[in-house]
């Protein structure tokens, strides 16, 4: 109500020093960027076989099978992060 309008219509994040659109930087070209740790892939059945791992070091208690998963997913990103 308090806002007064221009009357164009815009689908972008209105900058309120320019009245224009926000608009991100274009990137640099000719460098590729390196794959993040994030982008190797894990493997279900390596998560598969280190929560089987997991569960017989903690006894073979049944239960924790989400624990176990969720333990054996961040093992094996840490792993990759550090190489």
């Amino acid at each position: 109500m308090g806002q007064q309008t221009t009357g164009q219509s815009n689908i972008f994040a209105s900058n309120p020093q320019t009245g224009g659109a926000t608009v991100a930087p274009p990137r640099r070209t000719g460098t590729k960027p390196r794959p993040a740790a994030a982008s190797v892939k894990i493997t279900h059945e390596q998560i598969a076989r280190r929560a089987h791992e997991i569960w017989v070091k903690q006894g073979c208690r049944h239960g924790l099978d989400q624990e176990h998963w969720f333990e054996a997913e961040r093992q094996l990103k840490a792993e990759l992060a550090a190489k």
